[in-house]
């Protein structure tokens, strides 16, 4: 019996011709007129197909075609954190790669280019690990994998999620980095099971890396009707007294990045370029003053000290003597280790290639640094060109030297909503159906981040985001004292005429409230912000005594932090279920659906950010580590 089908070509062609999605029926929500929609898209479609740039580079294609040239699109479009941390971040990120394909404007001269080591065929690697075990003990995959449909999910025989963040069930299915941001509030709300120990390293989940800080602190500290903590025991790696530390039972005590072996790896975040692959090591050039070992090595010791599969040899032994062994002599699969370069016996082989015993001496020869440059044949159309594939593939980036097909229609999306609709063996829990059903939509869709349809957006009529300082990566250098005297606090940026209609002036002390919360900090109004957002550095408030700061340091009286207004969980639905305020297919928490008000705050209000919490208080000498185990919670005694 024959079946029907259609191109998904011609899927795509039905769904973006119709009128819902004319500029006229969304200029309104985008804030951008439909004739300016009409005339970028003009420009875009002239740029891209009638003011092409071409190269006389000659390259082959998986079909075997020779081209004399290589034919560039000059349309580069960018997505990263501004779209993707929102609950509807996948999906938009989708449409914004949609539009690329579609001017052909993938790996081309002139327009966006892949990111060695990718392009990566769909799905992306092994499934993830955690329901089957090797006889060793050793789980069969990955922590984290990619799921290729509902068989792959780590859920229970009700469709719940197994891992305490729930990535890889039908609440996140493509979870693929974890959502670290829900481990305290899924934790504490021991609704699946409890569990007996949080193990938490260099992350600081009490203060700028939580959802809301007065929250992760009231769950780090709150008990049971029996009077047990409902977190019994946190262990935490830290380098510095961050906010988390005084809520940690034992605190091992971590050396920073500049006295300690590391591996910026192709295995995991890569710093390679559009001209080729790369990775670097970091080396000791410190030697520490306090005695610290790095949280690296001593995982590597613990894990052969209890003889974990792949940490031990067959007699017991321990495999590695620390981190900078394990970079060198460990191997993912025959010939595939975390650095890429200098391998084999001779150091000549790149990506793929022998354990060489010299290769961190190699490294250090070479500045750290280990780059392989792409010949001009291999730079553009990666995804099909022959020449690049076979070198990706010799290198161990990919399996195959096929074709990589890019999906403008996603088969693996359509699986969980065929399971959502009913269809196949693996189903979801009655609860999820209907959201499964519309965002796992296989053609890129847009719909309203999820926060903003539970709450009165009359009431809270303003965006709210965050952006990393320029003069520091997040939270890792804001202890410095040379950079503390660049930007030691910061300033919630509004709208010039949004801030006057207000009674808002420059450096006004204003109050910032949504469903969450309050905060109390000063203003900064600018020009070239749309109207309708507010904005602020993250990671410059500090709390009071953390860091070894001053009690009265800028960065707790002045700076603050726009978390203290988001929360883990979005407002409960008509069952009084809460989901994660988080992207419903990744899992990306959804830091910039944040709506907000904004008003002048009173004489009595202003003066000091908001909230805050009392000065923490270092029971002993930061660089004196045997004082680094003192109990549960000291927080609790503040």
């Amino acid at each position: 019996m024959g079946r029907a089908a259609r191109p998904a070509f011609a899927l795509l062609a039905a769904r973006y011709s119709d009128a819902a999605y004319a500029p006229e029926a969304v200029a309104a929500r985008c804030g951008v007129p439909a004739a300016t929609i009409r005339r970028l898209a003009a420009e875009l479609a002239e740029i891209a197909f009638n003011q092409p740039v071409t190269l006389n580079v000659p390259w082959t294609d998986t079909s075997g075609r020779r081209h004399e040239t290589m034919l560039g699109r000059p349309v580069a479009i960018h997505a990263m954190r501004g779209i993707s941390a929102h609950s509807n971040g996948f999906q938009t990120c989708r449409a914004v790669h949609m539009l690329q394909m579609l001017l052909g404007a993938v790996d081309t001269p002139g327009s966006w280019r892949y990111k060695s080591p990718y392009p990566k065929p769909i799905p992306a690697g092994p499934a993830p690990g955690g329901k089957a075990f090797l006889e060793n003990g050793a789980l069969a995959g990955l922590p984290l994998g990619f799921p290729a449909g509902p068989q792959d999910f780590l859920v229970d025989d009700n469709g719940e999620a197994l891992r305490l963040d729930r990535a890889f069930s039908w609440e996140a299915p493509l979870g693929v980095h974890g959502m670290m941001h829900m481990s305290i509030a899924e934790a504490h709300k021991q609704d699946r099971y409890p569990i007996d120990t949080l193990m938490v390293y260099m992350a600081n989940v009490a203060w700028n890396s939580a959802m809301n800080p007065g929250e992760a602190m009231r769950m780090l500290t709150d008990k049971n009707a029996d009077g047990s903590y409902r977190i019994p025991f946190f262990i935490l790696a830290d380098a510095f007294f961050s906010e988390t530390v005084p809520y940690a039972d034992i605190v091992l005590p971590d050396t920073t990045y500049l006295e300690r072996y590391d591996c910026i790896s192709l295995l995991d975040r890569p710093i390679g370029s559009a001209h080729g692959p790369a990775d670097a090591i970091r080396i000791p050039v410190l030697k520490p003053d306090r005695d610290v070992r790095p949280f690296q090595d001593v995982l590597i010791d613990i894990a052969g000290r209890l003889k974990l599969p792949n940490f031990a040899d067959e007699g017991g032994a321990p495999l590695y003597a620390s981190y900078a062994d394990y970079m060198v002599r460990h191997q993912r699969k025959p010939g595939i280790g975390p650095l890429a370069g200098f391998r084999g016996a001779d150091g000549q082989a790149i990506g793929k290639g022998e354990v060489n015993g010299d290769q961190l001496k190699r490294y250090i020869e070479n500045g750290s640094f280990w780059r392989h440059h792409l010949p001009d044949e291999q730079l553009y159309f990666k995804h099909s060109n022959q020449a690049y594939l076979s070198t990706a593939k010799a290198m161990g980036l990919i399996d195959k030297d096929e074709q990589i097909t890019l999906h403008l229609y996603c088969e693996i999306l359509q699986t969980f909503r065929l399971a959502a609709q009913g269809h196949g063996a693996h189903q979801p829990p009655e609860r999820l159906r209907a959201r499964l059903e519309a965002v796992m939509d296989p053609l890129p869709i847009w719909y309203e981040p999820i926060e903003a349809t539970m709450v009165n957006r009359q009431e809270y009529p303003l965006h709210a985001l965050t952006q990393r300082p320029m003069a520091m990566y997040h939270s890792w250098g804001s202890q410095n004292a040379w950079l503390r005297q660049i930007m030691s606090e910061n300033r919630l940026y509004m709208n010039r005429e949004t801030a006057g209609a207000l009674g808002i002036a420059d450096e006004d002390w204003v109050v910032v409230e949504s469903r969450n919360g309050a905060l109390t900090c000063q203003a900064r109004l600018m020009e070239g912000l749309n109207p309708n957002s507010v904005w602020t550095w993250n990671a410059i408030g500090k709390r009071s005594g953390a860091w070894t700061l001053d009690q009265k340091a800028p960065e707790s009286e002045r700076g603050f932090l726009l978390n203290h207004l988001i929360s883990e969980y979005l407002p409960a639905d008509e069952s009084g279920h809460r989901a994660s305020n988080s992207d419903p297919v990744t899992g990306q928490a959804a830091w910039f659906d944040l709506t907000v008000r904004v008003r002048k705050a009173s004489a009595a209000e202003a003066g000091q950010t908001a909230p805050h919490p009392g000065t923490v208080h270092a029971p002993f000498a930061v660089h004196n580590p045997e004082n680094l185990r003192y109990g549960a919670k000291m927080e609790a005694a503040e």
